[in-house]
This record gives structure tokens, sequence and C-alpha cells, in this order.
């Protein structure tokens, strides 16, 4: 659909609609007589739809191909006239049903609407004309839903004989502006929208020596302007625009369309003091309004107090309720009237909350804001088309407070507790204001929750748990907790609650109704939730063992993957978040298992995860999740989607306990085990047949490299006398005197692994943090360690009997453990259950193994107390006394 102006061809549901006979109350001319049939504006310069132009071969949308969008519009003194000529193609059955219902909008309150023509082409001949008389006047309120009436009427017809491959062009002109904007004259013109457009001609007519300001969007170019008598004629001229499409779930300060704004407005100042006119109270008495400043001044001579009860009276007392038929559309009604109908929108409410601060001695003034624009307001050119809300900014102690009197009643005893507005930007409606101002912060509107989730398991494997889950909102999330409690039925709450935690938990129900706290003085509301379930455990008879997942479904909620992961966008998200989830499970018997903390980083949220075991029987987890921007750019999606991934898998906790049979015959009684502890199952065949052979062809290669008997380096002498061992070999040899303790250490840490049950968690893809690459990975860092361990001794005995194989024997085994840590980095990078272990720590290891890898080997090569020590060969081994060598320097 095309994006800003919406024509005639687009299809509509024509529910709920009411003939328009006329506005007698207000005083307006009768909608049937704002309108008419007339040729069309001698000044406009119509364009030809190009019939012969072929559908693009892809952006097409509802079966329509839209020709021509043409809109000129002429400015003459307080006089604007927007002429629209769109012609548009039907290219299936579905594109006859739209094109042939044509509806034209205008307000009647403020302009006139002349119909020059609705044809139907056919093979590029007219085949039908709407005739005066046959357009049919709607009142339809496309915002009702929204509790908001703007007065606009329909025009619409229904095409007779329409058929795939006609072309609807309608062509028609409004005349008139809305008089609350007084004698400015401001607008836009789209150049791209979500769909192709064959023609797209631009216009604007404006009288020469007027001043007139420009703002040009995302790449437009400028117009090209002509001096036409007394008017400057500013055009543009596209062919073939491509449909420009905008992903889902997009920031709703993003915009990518291509698009220019005009005005009058020389800055934001010319703005506000437009505004201010509108927002100006009475000078008078006005005895309702006085009447409710009495009451509030008698129960506290607090400012704060007072503020916020003044507040809380428009938002509990004045329902919100739109009546913006033209000048209203930015014009506020009067307190008076508001008190009396007790319903009003923003600017209803902002102006009587006004009225009532006034009384009671607080300075305050109205502030317009975009709700989704936000920051992004500050880059559009000043117009009151900039905003779409406007609330109140009060002035407390040298504070500036932003308050919504739109918002339902807020609790809290003081500011402090109240969640503020805001919306990035503003612009302050006074006679001092030059800019857009920063409101309250993101801190102001954080969304806090915390949830401690019991799962109290404790009275057997076969017997049935209880979850009791207590949330605590505070600030935001107070008041869309407070809200939901307010407008849903309890039983429908329970029941989508039941339903939320009955998918990670099956077979749960309801142990007794939730109940819920509202301490509204602190703004925090706390509900309680009770289920059972008949069991929490899950056997499996294969393997003998019971098992359970330790569910955290309300953080997963946070680390939901997107839908699509091709953005030619960013990705809109709720910030900021503060969620912290405390997740208590009492689980039968004892248990051994290490803690594991967890941090997850990225530039768009952090996760922290402490474990900590209370007794061998109660684990608690607490996972704090915050965000850091409320967008993640399409560049960084990749990334982004990549770190959920590694939250969701480092999140991912299962116990498992062996049937007492199995637990007697592998572990004590009351040893249960966990993932990563030893014993309690039998060793996997495939990496115990693995390792068995790396062993027996380790021993075989460690005997053949004894053997290997290389000549010393050539440029030695056959006579020459080896030097001892001295200098700085001694730090090698060090560092392999104690790799068997290191290497060794992580041999036997490694070796729960390879039990039935730890290996399948590796191979099986069904369970958490499986990826297709982490048991090979596993083998081969097993048999790197195994070869240093074996390694190492023999190393100490070549050096010992200074053998001439020693030092190309070392460079391989050094190059081995600088393989060995690259290949743990990169696996890191690649494995989300491996990178969850990639600590400062490992990347430390990883530079140290490399460097000074690096300096040794070299060493090994081009030193010369390494070339005249390692010479001696196992068939002429030397018979001197050691100690009459000659001793040389290190």
């Amino acid at each position: 659909m095309l994006r800003s102006w919406k024509v005639s061809a687009a299809a509509a549901v024509l529910g709920a609609l009411v003939l328009m006979t006329s506005a007698r109350a207000a005083g307006v001319m009768a909608p049937e007589k704002r309108m008419s049939f007339a040729p069309v504006p001698a000044w406009v310069d119509a364009q030809q739809a190009p019939l012969e132009a072929k559908p693009p071969a892809s952006g097409l949308a509802d079966g329509r191909h839209h020709l021509l969008a043409d809109q000129q519009v002429r400015v003459v003194g307080s006089t604007l006239v927007d002429y629209r000529h769109t012609a548009t193609r039907a290219v299936n059955e579905r594109g006859v049903e739209d094109i042939a219902n044509v509806q034209i909008t205008f307000d009647p309150s403020y302009q006139s609407l002349q119909v020059h023509r609705i044809v139907v082409r056919r093979d590029g001949r007219e085949v039908s004309r709407v005739a005066p008389g046959a357009l049919k006047l709607l009142q339809r309120e496309s915002s009702l839903e929204s509790l908001i009436y703007d007065g606009r009427i329909t025009a619409h017809v229904a095409l007779k004989d329409v058929r795939v491959g006609d072309v609807v062009e309608t062509v028609y002109s409004r005349q008139g502006s809305n008089p609350v904007f007084g004698e400015y004259r401001f607008g836009s013109f789209d150049f791209d929208w979500g769909v192709p457009v064959a023609l797209r001609h631009a216009r604007l007519l404006w009288p020469q020596g007027r001043p007139l300001y420009w703002k040009l969007h995302n790449g437009a170019q400028a117009a090209s302007v002509t001096p036409v008598g007394a008017e400057l004629d500013h055009r543009w001229r596209l062919r073939d625009v491509p449909a420009r499409m905008v992903d889902d779930n997009s920031p709703g300060w993003y915009d990518p369309y291509v698009w220019a704004e005009w005005g009058e407005f020389p800055d934001w100042a010319a703005v506000s003091r437009w505004a201010l006119p509108l927002y100006r109270l009475p000078e008078g008495p006005m005895p309702a309004v006085d009447r409710e400043v009495a009451r509030i001044a008698a129960q506290t001579s607090d400012p704060e107090q007072r503020l916020l009860a003044a507040l809380r009276f428009v938002q509990r007392e004045v329902r919100y309720l739109g009546i913006e038929m033209g000048v209203n559309s930015h014009a506020p009604h009067g307190p008076e009237l508001v008190l009396d109908r007790r319903f009003g929108d923003c600017k209803d409410k902002t102006l009587l909350s006004l009225a009532l601060l006034r009384g009671l001695g607080i300075p305050a003034r109205p502030a317009l804001v975009h709700t989704g624009l936000r920051h992004v307001t500050a880059e559009r050119l000043p117009t009151p088309w900039a905003f779409n809300h406007v609330l109140v900014q009060a002035d407390l102690g040298g504070r500036r407070v932003w308050l919504d009197p739109t918002r339902a009643p807020q609790g809290g005893k003081g500011v402090a507790q109240w969640v503020q507005s805001d919306f990035g930007r503003a612009l302050l409606v006074s006679a001092d204001t030059r800019e857009l101002v920063p409101m309250a912060g993101a801190q102001a509107r954080t969304l806090k929750r915390e949830l401690h989730a019991v799962l109290d398991a404790s009275a057997g494997f076969d017997k049935p748990a209880t979850l009791t889950v207590t949330t605590r909102a505070e600030g935001e999330a107070a008041e869309q907790l407070r809200q939901a409690l307010a407008t849903q039925a309890q039983q429908d709450l329970q029941k989508q609650y039941l339903d939320f935690y009955a998918a990670s938990y099956p077979g749960l129900a309801v142990d007794q109704p939730f109940t819920s706290r509202d301490d509204a003085e602190a703004n925090v509301v706390e509900l309680v939730e009770h289920y059972r379930m008949p069991a929490y455990w899950v056997h499996d008879e294969k393997r003998g063992r019971w098992t359970g997942d330790l569910e955290v479904p309300d953080l997963l909620e946070w680390l939901r993957r997107p839908k699509a992961l091709n953005r030619e966008g960013p990705l809109a998200l709720r910030h900021p978040v503060d969620f912290t989830l405390v997740s208590e499970y009492r689980l039968p018997k004892a248990w051994d298992v290490k803690p594991d903390n967890v941090v997850i980083e990225d530039p768009a949220f952090v996760l922290k995860r402490e474990e900590v075991w209370r007794s061998r029987s109660t684990v608690v987890l607490t996972d704090r999740f915050q965000t850091r921007a409320d967008h993640v750019p399409a560049s960084g999606m990749a990334a982004y989607v990549a770190q959920l991934d590694k939250a969701r898998s480092a999140v991912a906790y299962n116990l498992y306990h062996p049937d007492g049979a199995a637990a007697v015959a592998a572990a004590p009684e009351d040893a249960a085990q966990a993932p990563g502890s030893l014993g309690g199952d039998s060793p996997h065949w495939l990496p115990l047949l693995v390792g068995l052979a790396a062993a027996g062809g380790l021993g075989l290669l460690m005997q053949r490299l004894y053997r290997w008997d290389p000549h010393p380096a050539p440029q030695l002498s056959p006579e020459a006398t080896p030097w001892p061992l001295g200098g700085w070999l001694w730090l090698p040899l060090f560092g392999l005197a104690v790799t068997p303790l290191m290497a060794g250490s992580q041999l036997v840490e490694s070796l729960p692994a390879m039990t039935v049950q730890r290996w399948s968690t590796l191979t099986l893809p069904s369970t958490p943090g499986y990826h297709p690459l982490l048991a090979p990975v596993f083998m081969v860092e097993f048999i790197i360690n195994l070869a240093l361990v074996a390694g190492a001794p023999l190393l100490l005995l070549l050096a010992y009997q200074r053998r001439s194989n020693m030092p190309m024997i070392y460079i391989g085994w050094m190059s081995l453990a600088i393989t060995g840590v690259v290949l743990d980095a990169v696996a890191a990078q690649v494995i989300p259950a491996m990178s969850q272990a990639w600590t400062s720590k490992e990347a430390g290891t990883l530079v140290r193994t490399c460097v000074f890898g690096g300096i040794w080997i070299a060493y090994f090569l081009h030193a010369e107390r390494v070339q005249r020590t390692f010479v001696l060969r196992r068939e002429a081994r030397p018979t001197a006394d050691a100690q009459s060598l000659p001793v040389p320097p290190a």
C-alpha cells in the first residue's frame, strides 16, 4: 500500500459505516455540499499514465500494479490545494477486488473535495466513467479502536465490470487547510513505498519571496526549481520506482523511505510559538477546576504530593476518548468542558492537568513528543507533524519531571516511585523554547521484574512435585501487571499463566489460585502462583536413570531467536529491561555437582548466572538479564543470534540419577550423578576404543622416536666434544618435567566425558548444547594431551643422554602443544558449549603457549648450545667422564 497517501484503490471492509448527512452541531457545511465534480484545475500539469508499463518481476502487492502516482500541491496565500492522480492496473482477481472499490477521504470541517474523474480503461480505451451522484459519503472512523473520532468522510464508489488487466484512474483535488495551523503551510512528498510504481510525479507551486524550508531524507534528490510567473515550480519525476521492503519488528524511529519535507517553520522555536496559544489557560474563574484545586490543596501542602494528586485525579477520573475533528486535531478542549464530560484525549487531559497545577502553584507546561520517533524527532523538519502526543512537564524543586495524564492510574508515594515519561526528545510549549530537550532518560522506563521460582521435587523421583512462582514487578513492570489484573478476569489470567509453564512442565495443574499484593506507595506488585505436577522426574528405561531438566522458561522468553534473521534494517528490542530470575530446585537424595557460573555479553544484552548449592540437595540458579540497546543493527544480527544461541545453551541444565541397582553397582547409595561428576556410569565403548588405540599408537611412536638416530648438526666435526646440559636449556627441561602433571590433570578431568551418560550428551542432537563438532574436538584434544604426557618423559630421557634426535622431537612436541591451544580457541568460537567456558584465563594460556613456544622452537633450531649439546648417537656413545669435558659459557 502507498505509505502516506491513501488513494482510492485500497481495498477495505466497509463495516460499521454510517452515512454522514451533516455536521449541524458544529455549524459546519454539510459534507455532501463539500463534494463536487469539476474539471482539472488550469494550474495542474496533467500527467499521462504509462499504460504500456509492464509489471515488475517482484514487489507487487494484492494483485495491483501502480502505474502512476501524481501529487501536485499549490499554495496561494492561506489556500492550499492538493491534487492527486493515480492509475492502478489489476494483474489478477485479487487486484480486481481492490481497484474496483474507490475511496477518497477528506475532512469536511475545513476541506472541500473536487472529483475530476474516475474512469476504467481496458486495452488503452476508456470503457466506463463514474457519473456525478454515484459517489456515496460514508463516515468511517479508522481510529475508533483507539478511541479517537476525527470526523473525516470517505467518498466511496463500487465500480462495475472491472476485469483483470483493467486500469482504474482516479483524479481529484482537496482544497483547504486545517485552521489550527494558522497561516503556516507544510507537507511532504514520498518517493518510494512498499510497492513498485512505474511513474512518480511530485510538484509544489510556492509563492516567490515567501520563506520555504526543506528536509530531504535517505538520499532524496532536491527538486528542480523553475520560476513560473509569481510562483516557484518545484518538481520531481521518477520512473520505475522499485518497492522498498521494511522488515517486521523494526524500531518505530526507523524510516528507510526516500521522502522530502517542506514547510514554513524556520525552527523548533517557531513551532513552540505556534502551539503556545493552543495551550493558553483561561484567565477567568473555572468553578469545576477550582473546586478540585481546593480539594487537593486541603489534603496536602507538599508540592510533590499536590503534583501527584492532580495527575492521579486526571488519570483516574477522566477517561481517554478523543474528539479530534477539525481544529481539535491539535487544539485541546477547555478544562471545564473536559471536566464536565469526564473524557478527553492527550491534549485535553494535559490542559486540564495544567489548569489544576496552576491553581496549586506548581509551574508546568505542555511537552510535545513523538512516541515512535523518539530521539529521531530532532532529525525531522520543524513542523507540528513531528509530534503525535503531548504530556506534562512540571518543575519540582529544581527538577524537571515528565508525567503523562493519559496513562492508567499510577502508583508511587512520590515522584521517585512514579514511572516518568521518556520519548527521547520533547518540545516544550514555552515562550523561551529554542530546541528540543532530552526527557527523563531510558532509566525512567526500565522494565524491572524479579521472579523467584521454587520447584520442590524432594519427595522422591516417582513422587508428585510442586512449583511456586513469585513475581515482583517494579515501576513500568508493576504498572503493566497492575493493568492486567484490573482489566482481565482472574480465571483468564490464571489460564494464560498455566499454559505458559505447562509448556515446560507436562501435566502441570493449578494447585490453588494465584494471589496478588499491590504496594501502591512503593509502586510494586507481587504475584504468587501455585502449581502441582504428578511427576517432575522422567525415567529413562533404556539407560536406567531418572532425568530432570532445570527449566527457566521466563528467562528463555528474553532469549528467543528472532523469526527473520536476514534483515535489511535494525531489529527492535524492548529496552531497558532488568530481569532477575532466582530458580530454586529442591531435589531428592544428595548430589555431587561442581557449581558453574556463566557470563554472556553482547552489545545488545548481558546475561549472568550464579549457581549455588545451599546443600547437597538444593541448588539455586540466579540469572540476571539486562538489555544494553533498543535495537540490533542489520550488520550485527549474525553475532546477536549467535550470542542468543550461546546464552540458551549456557542456561540449559539437566540432572540425572541412576536407578537403585545401577547406583549400588556404580556409586554409594546416596551419591547421585549430575553431568560432570565421576562414577555412576560405565565407559562408553567408542571413546574407550579410540583412547586405547591412541595409547597403543603413541607407545609405538615413542619407541620409534627413541630409536631414531639422525646425524648431529652438519657444521660440527665428528671429533667435536659434546657440551653438558646447562644455560637456558634448563628452562625448557623444567617445562618438560611439569608437563605430565598439568596435561595429566586435564586428562583426568576429561575422563568422565567418556562414560555412557556424558558421551550421550556430546553425541545426541536432542541434548542441550549439542554440536556436531563437539565430540570430534574432544577426542582430538584428548589424544593431543595424551601425546604431550607421553612425549615429555621421552624428551627428558633423550636430553639426559644428549641424543642428536632430541631437538627435532622437541620442536615437534612444542608444535603439537601450540596446535592444541589454537584448536581449543577456534572451537570456542564455533561451539557454544565450549565458548561459555572460554575466559580470559584460557586466552592468556593461548598467548603464553604461542609466544614461548615460538621462542623455544627458534632456540632449538639455531642456538649453538643446542647444536653442541645434542650430538650423541645410539650407535656411538662416548666414554669420557662428563667432568672432564670443557664447560662453555651459557
